[in-house]
């Protein structure tokens, strides 16, 4: 047997006496923090971000923009007279899209970790009533998962990160530092959460080197919805009821978001109603004013409804582009998800307003059959409530 052939031969021996002492094949790597998000304020902008709540109500149009690029770092501007409500005002961006537009979703059972630079000067200031400038929330439910917060404690101003109980919609401050020593120079924030019914949420908050606060909140419950998913959000959200508020701003850089393995498979939905006189809520082009917006709906055509609409006079949503080969009286077929009795408003290209009322559960469509004054060509139909929420709305079908 030539040499070759002797190697070969120790080859295949060595192979079977692997296979007869049943040596087991090395274990897959542990998973790794892959970097899911890196955006820059001069590359990105503010389309880093799924959507931007700067003044969502128009109280204060001559202060836009409220949230924007300044050199390396978004920036985030409170005036007085900014209004999110009677009683509080907001300038903040939610979620998180990557350069090609698609948004990141935190979903149950993923670990991520986001980390930032942060600048609060001395006109930040912790207040007796609320004032957050981090939060994690999901669409459907508007008790937030986890903050951090200005309080007071004890007198003393802090930066305190929290989560919440949805039973009992309570915060519980988990780690906490004085807010004096922090203002007006950079600090760095770390935040790292599992979105499980068993999770965990920890908070690292550091001066250069020195590290002020690392502390974790473990075995506790940060997935309350399986259709949505947790969405960070930065920014200025305040009371103005405290004494001696001042305008105001912050300042974030060096964002980066990092899940622990490897991104799971996008959610598959239902595919959206192609019949005709069929239109979608959440179509694009459709108008989502306020905090009115398309989310997930596991039951809904097209796999999403739009939440939020009605309560107020800022929160609506306008279906465009319905069609009418004639003018007169349509029948118009309403889809919703329905929370028990509720109601739209309805008004036809700014006509007088009817109203829809409808009853129904959380989990199925329910429908409502109405009938509509349109016009010859394009019309728009704009749905609302000025005292009360009304439905989650999946289409509408025109007849």
């Amino acid at each position: 047997m030539n040499k070759h052939g002797l190697r070969l031969a120790g080859v295949l021996s060595a192979m079977a006496l692997i296979t007869q002492v049943g040596v087991t094949p090395p274990a897959s790597a542990a998973p790794r923090w892959e970097t899911r998000w890196d955006p820059s304020p001069k590359r990105d902008g503010v389309n880093a971000f799924e959507a931007l709540e700067d003044d969502r109500r128009g109280s204060h149009p001559e202060g836009l923009p409220h949230v924007s690029v300044d050199g390396n770092a978004w920036k985030f501007t409170s005036h007085l007279e900014d209004r999110d409500g009677s009683d509080r005002m907001r300038n903040e961006v939610r979620g998180m899209r990557t350069a090609d537009g698609t948004p990141l979703e935190p979903r149950k059972d993923e670990t991520w970790r986001l980390s930032y630079q942060m600048y609060i000067p001395d006109t930040l200031d912790a207040t007796s009533n609320f004032t957050h400038i981090w939060q994690l929330k999901n669409s459907d439910v508007s008790t937030p998962v986890a903050q951090v917060s200005l309080p007071i404690v004890g007198g003393v101003p802090k930066i305190a990160a929290r989560y919440w109980t949805l039973e009992d919609n309570k915060s519980h401050d988990f780690a906490t530092a004085d807010l004096e020593p922090i203002q007006n120079k950079w600090v760095n924030v770390t935040i790292e959460f599992k979105s499980s019914d068993d999770g965990y949420l920890r908070f690292v908050l550091k001066d250069g080197p020195k590290t002020l606060a690392d502390q974790t909140a473990e075995h506790i419950d940060l997935w309350w919805t399986q259709e949505q998913y947790n969405r960070p959000k930065w920014g200025i959200y305040r009371s103005i009821k405290s004494a001696g508020l001042q305008e105001t701003y912050m300042l974030v850089r060096n964002l980066k978001a990092e899940q622990l393995g490897p991104a799971t498979p996008p959610v598959k939905l239902p595919a959206p109603d192609r019949g005709p006189g069929a239109y979608e809520a959440e179509r694009v082009g459709n108008i989502f004013e306020g905090a009115a917006e398309p989310a997930y709906c596991a039951v809904c055509s097209g796999g999403r409804k739009v939440i939020l609409i009605g309560g107020n006079i800022y929160d609506y949503t306008v279906i465009r582009g319905v069609l009418s080969e004639t003018t007169g009286t349509r029948q118009m077929t309403v889809h919703a998800l329905v929370d028990g009795s509720q109601s739209f408003s309805v008004s036809v290209n700014g006509g007088d307003a009817i109203t829809v009322p409808m009853t129904g559960t959380k989990d199925k469509v329910t429908t409502t059959t109405v009938p509509v004054d349109l016009v010859a060509g394009v019309n728009t139909i704009r749905f609302f409530g000025l005292t009360a929420r009304g439905p989650e709305l999946d289409k509408i079908v025109i007849r």
